[in-house]
């Protein structure tokens, strides 16, 4: 099977992360994850078919944030065991759940193409593995770096996006 595809793809992306901006000291905090958002958008009735994607303005907003406890490996303590990922069970996670705010705007399939806008927001949940002496009573704040949006029209009234976001939980003293 052939793909006819392409990657080159004509729309602007308006609320990326400034990557030099986004700080990750890793010596002083290891709290953080990666996250894909993939979604299919549904245009709405009242507006016009989808001709082409012109820009699409997104930002993130952390609505809850739950440090829950899990279990640890082993059970005894002495030593945490990584998965072939590196990951190690802690006993501690954040759970994180937000929003995508997200604007979509584009040229109608019409004769006029005119340019029209439709507004999304996408709920997304996921959860951040935290050190071993977290306690239920610790605060963070959440930061979100949205790396990536790829977008592409499927059909005229359907658009397959998938986000890329990396979301770093700072202690607060």
């Amino acid at each position: 099977m052939r793909c006819n595809c392409s990657s080159n793809f004509n729309y602007q992306v308006a609320g990326l992360c400034d990557i030099p901006d986004f700080n990750l000291d890793t010596n002083v905090n290891s709290n953080w994850t990666e996250i894909s958002v993939p979604e299919i958008l549904t245009i709405p009735c009242a507006k016009p078919d989808i001709e082409s994607i012109d820009k699409i303005y997104i930002n993130s907003k952390i609505t809850t944030t739950k440090i829950i406890k899990t279990p640890t490996s082993p059970k005894d303590g002495t030593t945490l065991i990584a998965n072939p990922e590196g990951l190690k069970l802690t006993g501690w996670k954040l759970l994180v759940e937000g929003f995508l705010c997200q604007t979509l705007v584009y040229t109608a399939d019409e004769c006029e193409q005119s340019v029209h806008a439709a507004h999304f927001n996408m709920p997304f949940s996921t959860y951040i593995v935290l050190p071993e002496n977290t306690t239920p009573t610790d605060k963070f704040n959440v930061r979100v770096c949205i790396e990536y949006v790829f977008a592409k029209r499927l059909t005229p009234r359907t658009i397959f996006k998938n986000v890329t976001m990396f979301l770093q939980a700072d202690k607060l003293s």
